[in-house]
């Protein structure tokens, strides 16, 4: 004789089949969420990650830009000789028509003016490829994403932007991380840089060191005059 399954026992199966199908569902939600927690996670420590590392970009692209401004004024007592020999101004998307104007200060070898912090292998020693140990790195980052440039204008003391006469400008550093995504990571430093350069004193005679208009130290500034007795001298 077939036993056919009641009314009750199909109600039954049909239950329990609801509540596996809604289980699996609420796994799945959950195990979704926490992917995209842990995405989120790991995005934004990378953010964190890529803004040190273009600020420090920048430091190294000012540090470099002080030096360059340094040897570029040489012993004179203003920048405007030095914006005069930077070139054209720059003319790029931002930047076209700024007033004052923007130079390039470390134009970079690359077609696209960056400066990159590419590690070479062959620059580094054997110390630098190797753990403490000794035994050598498989891979290493090269920070061929990691670029600066470094730019300068005047600081608005006069009505020419183009020259300058309080001996100050302004010096920015930009540091960029490149990634994946097409979206730069950026950071910006500016400074304003002094000239340190001391103003020659120049005279006749012993004007320098404290004498009269007379070219004597019997003089009335002079707290201390000179023993005007007669001084002999032995050979």
């Amino acid at each position: 004789m077939v036993v056919r399954p009641s009314s009750r026992r199909r109600k039954s199966g049909g239950f329990t089949l609801l509540v596996a199908m809604g289980v699996v569902t609420l796994m799945t939600m959950a195990v979704l969420l926490s992917y995209g927690v842990v995405s989120r996670e790991a995005g934004t420590q990378g953010d964190s990650r890529r803004r040190k590392e273009a600020f420090f970009a920048a430091e190294a692209g000012m540090a470099e830009g002080r030096e360059a401004m340094r040897l570029r004024l040489g012993d004179r007592q203003t920048y405007g000789n030095v914006l005069t020999t930077l070139g054209a101004a720059v003319n790029e998307p931002g930047l076209a028509g700024a007033n004052p104007p923007w130079f390039e200060v470390l134009p970079g070898a690359e077609p696209d003016g960056w400066n990159y912090l590419r590690l070479v292998q062959e620059s580094l020693t054997a110390a630098e490829l190797s753990s403490e140990s000794g035994t050598p790195y498989v891979e290493y980052p090269t920070q061929d994403n990691v670029r600066y440039r470094v730019f300068v204008r005047d600081d608005l003391d006069d009505t020419n932007p183009n020259t300058d006469t309080n001996g100050q400008v302004w010096l920015m550093a930009v540091g960029e991380v490149l990634n994946t995504e097409g979206r730069p990571t950026r950071s910006i430093v500016q400074a304003l840089i002094t000239n340190e350069n001391a103003p020659a004193a120049g005279g006749p005679g012993c004007v320098n060191r404290g004498c009269g208009p007379d070219n004597t130290f019997n003089n009335s500034q002079d707290p201390r005059s000179p023993d005007t007795t007669l001084v002999r001298s032995f050979r």
